[in-house]
Parts: structure tokens; C-alpha cells; sequence
């Protein structure tokens, strides 16, 4: 169902008017919009309805502070809220200097129409008056001027008036194509189409793998360096992949080093982000895929852990908590090696972590001391 409306501006003869069509779930400031284009207003200054003793606008606070009365918000107030029955009368007020009044009347409800919710001009007759032209009255004189030849205000009036302007004429179609052009923000958001979100679309390996071996030599070797430009972290990646223990080396010391910020940085108390340091860890893992140096890091990880809360006392059971899974990990992680080589490497360093926090609280030491024991002795 739409509703068939007419408005009249008050006052002035003859009669300028407009007849249209609107969804009534639309908002009374989207109603204010649609009128606007079809009075052919330019949107130049504040409004308000006044209907059934209410009055709705736009809210601004500092009005509010100063008002004893309610007045409802125009972006949320809907139309059919208000307005139910034909031959309802309300109005609109537009541009409160100049003071022009606009009665708006229900017509007819139209059924026919119901499934689209356009804003729509059907009839109207004369030319919407000069922005700022002081009203009813200033309309009125502005009119006789024009209408004078020789009266002496009218090259005044000639320069000032818009280009065109016919206080007779009035298009429908010159309407309608304004309201169409707008038509996304005047109707109802319920009847927005909303963009499909696309599909989803992941490169996985088998994928990759068919494409590549596809290309020749020369556009491999074009995509190895668009992807060594695409971002650092890819020039670190293909820096470990092709000049191997060299490039390995610095970038373990470039993150060891962004660990051991976080506790005791070259200046002033660390801010143990431990979410920082546990991030850089596993970056240094996926860039470089070294099992025993990212080990390296976390065993690293939880001696900063340790020195800190020596230095400075108790920490918080988050603290303790992170200390212990990572203390815990790289138990896991020694234990997986078959070969017992990093047993032998980090054996000592792990028994020295247990027996250093004697004495610390949280049953952190207790903690550590059951992961202890929990490894493989080869």
C-alpha cells in the first residue's frame, strides 16, 4: 500500500501545489527529502511537521535545552506511525525565517502500487518561490516587481532570481527524474537490496601447484619477484628460502631482540605486551620454518619471564600462566626430537628455569617443576 498525498503551500494564490505518491514506512525526514525535490526547494534550511499536537524534526540540543515540550526525532519517526487514515491533515515547515507553510493532506490510500515503494509526483501546478525571498510576503512583492517593467527594484530582482525561473511552470517528468536519481535514500530501508557478499575464494595448493607448472621459466621468475615486492614479510620469507642459514641467522636476532624489548628494553621498564612478544615468536616461525631456532626464541621467551619477575617481584597469574604454556611448549617440542640432540642442548637451561623461581608465588614454581619432569631424559 502507498499513500497519495497533496501539498499546498499556504498563503499564496494561486495555489502552488504538488500531488504524490510515498511508502508510508518512510521516515518523516525522508519525507521532508521527498518534498523538497518535488516543491522544487533547494535543502537549504531546517524543518519541522507539526501533526496531532506533536511536533517532529530533526533534534538539536541546543534547542532541547531550552524547550518544556517533547519533540520527536524525524530520522526515526515513520509516517504510518502518525498519519492512518484518509483526509489526515498535517504540516510542514520549511525554512524558519522566511516561515513556509505547507499543508499536507492523505488523499487516498493506493493499494494497487504496494510493491513499489519509488516516490512518485502525479500532478502540481506552478513554481516553487526564491529560496530566501522573505516569504509569503517577499514572494508576493518580488512578483509584482517582475511583472512591472518599469519598476525601479526589478534589475534587483532580474540578477538575483535563479536562471529560468517561471513562477508558471512546473514538469512532472523534470520531477520524477530527481526523485529517481535519489530514489536509494527515499524509500524504506526494508526495501534496500543489500549486495550479495561475494564468494569466497581461497587459492589452496593443488591449485597452485597446477598453475605454476603451467608458466615458463620467465614468468616464475616475474612472479617470485612480484612476490618478494608484494610485502616484507615475503622478502624475509624468500630471503631465508635462498640465501638459507645466513639470512636465518640475522632475522633470529632481528626477533630475539624484539622478545627481549618487552622485558628489558634498552631504556626504562619493559611493558610486558606479552601478546607482542608470543606474536613476534610465531612470525620468526612462519617466515622461516626453523623448528630448533623458533624453539630458540620461545626457551628465550620464558627466561626473559623468569629474570623479569626476579627483578622485579610477583607479576599476576596471567603472567604465570603464559610463562608455564610456553615453558610447556618447548617441553613438547624437545620431547618430539628423536634424536635426543636437543635434549642434550636445552637440558641444562630447562632444569636452571625450575630451580631460579624457588620462592616465586602463584605456584609457579611447582608448576614448572611437574613440566620438568614430564621430560624425556635420553
Amino acid at each position: 500500500m502507498n499513500y497519495i498525498c497533496k501539498i499546498e503551500l499556504n498563503e499564496i494564490t494561486p495555489k502552488i501545489w504538488r500531488e504524490f505518491r510515498i511508502h508510508p514506512d518512510v521516515t518523516f525526514h525522508q519525507l521532508h527529502k521527498i518534498i523538497q525535490v518535488v516543491m522544487g526547494w533547494e535543502n537549504c534550511h531546517l524543518y519541522e511537521f507539526r501533526l496531532n499536537g506533536q511536533e517532529i524534526r530533526l533534534p538539536d540540543p541546543e534547542l532541547a535545552a531550552r524547550e518544556d515540550h517533547e519533540v520527536l526525532n524525524a530520522r526515526r519517526e515513520t509516517v504510518q506511525k502518525h498519519v492512518h487514515e484518509e483526509g489526515s491533515v498535517f504540516t510542514y515547515v520549511y525554512d524558519f525565517g522566511d516561515d513556509w507553510q505547507h499543508t499536507v493532506t492523505l488523499v487516498r490510500t493506493d493499494p494497487s502500487t504496494a510493491s513499489d515503494p519509488a516516490p512518485l509526483c502525479l500532478d502540481g501546478a506552478r513554481s516553487c518561490p526564491q529560496e530566501d525571498v522573505g516569504g509569503v510576503w517577499g514572494h508576493q512583492h518580488m512578483l509584482e516587481v517582475l511583472s512591472t517593467p518599469d519598476h525601479p527594484e526589478r534589475e534587483q530582482f532580474t540578477g538575483w532570481i535563479r536562471e529560468g525561473y517561471d513562477p508558471e511552470y512546473f514538469s512532472c517528468n523534470e520531477v520524477n527524474a530527481e526523485l529517481q536519481n535519489r530514489k536509494d535514500k527515499l524509500i524504506p530501508k526494508s526495501f534496500l537490496q543489500r549486495p550479495a557478499s561475494p564468494k569466497s575464494v581461497k587459492l589452496t595448493k593443488p591449485a597452485l601447484n597446477k598453475h605454476l607448472k603451467q608458466l615458463s621459466n620467465d614468468q616464475l621468475i616475474e612472479l617470485v619477484k612480484a612476490c618478494y615486492g608484494a610485502s616484507k614479510d615475503m622478502g624475509k620469507f624468500l630471503a631465508v628460502k635462498i640465501l638459507g642459514d645466513e639470512a636465518l641467522e640475522s632475522m633470529f636476532h632481528e626477533y630475539r631482540k624484539k622478545v627481549e624489548q618487552e622485558f628489558f628494553p634498552e631504556r626504562g621498564i619493559g611493558k610486558l605486551r606479552l601478546q607482542e612478544a608470543r606474536a613476534a615468536i610465531s612470525e620468526f616461525e612462519r617466515l622461516t620454518e626453523s623448528v630448533e631456532r623458533t624453539l630458540e626464541l620461545k626457551l628465550i621467551y620464558v627466561e626473559m619471564g623468569v629474570s623479569y619477575t626476579l627483578t622485579y617481584g610477583d607479576i599476576d597469574v596471567r603472567f604465570y600462566y603464559s610463562m608455564a604454556s610456553m615453558y610447556a611448549n618447548v617441553i613438547s617440542m624437545v620431547n618430539d626430537d628423536e634424536t635426543g640432540e636437543w635434549f642434550d642442548a636445552y637440558e641444562e637451561r630447562l632444569e636452571a628455569i625450575v630451580l631460579s623461581t624457588r620462592g616465586i608465588g602463584w605456584g609457579f614454581h611447582d608448576n614448572l617443576a611437574d613440566l620438568h619432569a614430564q621430560l624425556q631424559w635420553v
